[in-house]
Order: structure tokens, then C-alpha cells, then sequence
């Protein structure tokens, strides 16, 4: 047993996580083992129902850190394709997978020329000095700014 205070927190909280993530494995393996023992018997709408709230157990040990994500991937992916190789086998769906048509989106950018823009602005000269009246003088400066327009267009291709 340790003898420092946090050392001695770290060994109970430590057995605390051991029992639930064992609660959580043991769970989850009664769980699969409902869902095989329901695909041995042929009952594929029970199998279904079952094999969604296993499918979500799974899901839901992987974001507790229970099981590994590849892990759970991998439990969900052969207890799919158990159950599909079910209903070929039971005859009553012809075809599980169907053709998926892919959808190409090709992007195609077209960058023109930047425009420049030439404003004038009205700006005050500084007061000079003198005996005479005053008399405003205005100057004018010339301002160019560059900008750029894109335009993006998509096209979409459909392989048969």
C-alpha cells in the first residue's frame, strides 16, 4: 500500500474504474451474446431490434474509453455482417447491398485579373501665413486599390 495521501486516492479510484469498466465489458458481451443466440434461432426482427441496442452499446463503451475505437469498429462490423449473411441465408431479401451511383464534384476556380480602381479624394492644404485673407486650397490625390473577384462553379458527373 502506498504511504502518500494522493498515491492512496489514485489506488481506490483506480479499483473504482476497474468495476465499472468491467460492469461495462460484461454488459456488453451478455449483450452480443443475446444478439448470436437470437441470429442461431432465426428470429432476424428480434435480431435486428437487438443488434441496434448493440450497436449502441458499443458506441457507447468506445466514447467512454472502455474499448478501443478500432475495437468497436471492428465488433460492429462482423456482428453486421453476421446478420446479413443471416437473411441471405433465410431467403427473404434478395439483395442486402445495392449499387451506390458515385457522384463526382469537380470544383473548377476561375481567378481574373485583379481591377484597379482609381478614386479621388478631396484633401485641405495646410493654412499658410500671410497678410492676406485666407483662401482654402484644395488638392487632389489619387488612390488606387486592387481587388480580386473568384468566381467558384461545380459540376457534378454521375458514373452508371
Amino acid at each position: 500500500m502506498a504511504n502518500i495521501k494522493s498515491a492512496k486516492k489514485r489506488v481506490l479510484v483506480n479499483k473504482r474504474q476497474k468495476a465499472e469498466n468491467r460492469l461495462v465489458k460484461t454488459s456488453l458481451s451478455t449483450e452480443i451474446k443475446k444478439f448470436r443466440k437470437e441470429l442461431a434461432e432465426g428470429n432476424l426482427q428480434n435480431a435486428e431490434a437487438k443488434l441496434a441496442s448493440v450497436e449502441a452499446d458499443i458506441m457507447s463503451a468506445k466514447s467512454k474509453g472502455v474499448i478501443h475505437v478500432n475495437t468497436a469498429s471492428r465488433k460492429i462490423s462482423r456482428l453486421k455482417s453476421a446478420y446479413n449473411s443471416a437473411l441471405k441465408a433465410s431467403g427473404k431479401v434478395e439483395e442486402v447491398k445495392e449499387e451506390v451511383k458515385v457522384e463526382e464534384k469537380v470544383e473548377e476556380v476561375k481567378v481574373e485579373e485583379p481591377v484597379k480602381k482609381t478614386t479621388t479624394r478631396k484633401t485641405s492644404a495646410k493654412k499658410e501665413v500671410s497678410e492676406k485673407p485666407a483662401e482654402k486650397k484644395t488638392a487632389t490625390k489619387k488612390t488606387t486599390t486592387k481587388t480580386t473577384t473568384a468566381k467558384k462553379t461545380t459540376n457534378k458527373k454521375a458514373e452508371k
